[in-house]
């Protein structure tokens, strides 16, 4: 009789168990929603700021393909998708150039497949953000593609900057990780930071007249991870630094030797004001960096770099003529009075690869409320054992 009596409690105690776990992730489910952006559909938001504004911590926004003009401010732990998970239709673009695109400013942030465009500022600016997760993005035609400033432990995963003046910049930002991005045919610096150490840069498909801008601080940071046995983005077999190239096929990863054809550059690559990448990758495989560049505008990349030398031709005229005609004032003379003084002149693939960065956003945790039941419970079967 005894041992059916331990069978039977001890089988109340596990359904007892059971119960209140289904209660907790019950609970949990119920408390993230899921919503829904698109103008064409009944019921759903036309703008992706009205969804954000209505939506509540750990709720889920799933945007429909379409152009969307505005400025995007995410204040809220949040996770926004685009539903064809292709930046190439579903685009964000500025309604006020002056300001960022998007702006994220909360923590565990997703923020992933879209297009982001037309930003004298930012095309994603990340401020006082953490532990957010940027992915499959196409940053352009913005001052920076991505920005961070005072944020850290981000993870910007498998995003496509390019057409920006800089690709993506870091002001005071540590501890983030940037990998697997292409970072290409931007005006001036592929990276830039400034007071931010670190950050780990590895994986990455550098391809700018100046990947990386000159300053002491590239020497806190680490530009390669570990040597890792897979595929990395030239499809080389080993995941290590980064691709060095620039526009005039003469980066180091495209002169590079490797003579033991491990896909890893024979010699360290100097970071420019500091550092190295110990591993910097070689392309064993060319048709993989052909495949990389047919993701890249380079004709919209040469039209911008000759508007923006025509542009500084005719300001350098603007400027002469106004000085020529400024001295001809100068030296005009009226009657017997000579004025001398003149003084009027005034561009992965988008699927992240390192298994890793799926795992930056869980679900939120159980209330507080579900967690005491969940201890008490737990007491009762321990007293009761």
């Amino acid at each position: 009789m005894e041992k059916i009596k331990e069978r039977k409690l001890q089988v109340l105690k596990i359904v007892a168990v059971a119960f209140i776990l289904a209660v907790i992730c019950t609970c949990s489910a119920v408390s993230a929603a899921n919503l829904k952006v698109d103008p064409e559909a009944d019921g759903g938001y036309t703008t992706i700021q009205a969804a954000v504004d209505a939506a509540k911590a750990g709720d889920t926004i799933f945007v429909s393909p379409g152009t969307y003009v505005e400025n995007l401010k995410i204040d809220k732990q949040v996770k926004i998708w685009s539903d064809s998970r292709n930046p190439e239709d579903t685009i964000v673009k500025a309604a006020d150039p002056a300001e960022s695109t998007v702006e994220i400013t909360a923590e565990r942030v997703t923020f992933s497949g879209f297009g982001v465009e037309d930003s004298k500022k930012a095309g994603v600016l990340l401020t006082g953000a953490g532990n957010c997760y940027i992915s499959n993005l196409r940053a352009r035609n913005s001052e920076y593609g991505i920005l961070l400033q005072d944020a850290g432990t981000n993870n910007i995963n498998g995003n496509t900057m390019t057409l920006n003046e800089i690709g993506i910049k870091l002001e005071g930002s540590d501890s983030n990780t940037i990998q697997n991005n292409l970072v290409a045919y931007n005006y001036g610096f592929g990276v830039s930071l400034e007071e931010s150490s670190r950050n780990m840069i590895y994986n990455n498909y550098f391809k700018n007249a100046e990947n990386v801008e000159e300053n002491t601080v590239n020497a806190d940071n680490t530009w390669q991870s570990t040597l890792a046995t897979r595929n990395n983005l030239v499809r080389g077999p080993y995941i290590g630094g980064n691709f060095w190239a620039n526009p005039e096929g003469t980066g180091y990863s495209e002169t590079c030797v490797d003579e033991n054809s491990n896909g890893i550059c024979d010699s360290a690559y100097p970071v420019a004001g500091g550092g190295s990448d110990n591993y910097p990758l070689f392309p064993r495989i060319p048709a993989a960096v052909t495949t990389l560049e047919s993701k890249l505008n380079t004709s919209a990349y040469e039209q911008g770099l000759a508007g923006k030398e025509n542009a500084t031709g005719i300001e350098t005229t603007g400027n002469e003529t106004e000085g020529s005609t400024e001295q001809a004032g100068g030296n005009a003379t009226d009657g017997n009075a000579t004025d001398g003084n003149a003084t009027d002149g005034n561009a992965t693939d988008g699927n992240a690869t390192d298994g890793n960065a799926t795992n930056e956003n869980g679900a939120p945790g159980p209330g507080l409320g579900l967690t005491v039941m969940a201890a008490g419970a737990a007491y009762i079967l321990k007293r009761k054992r």
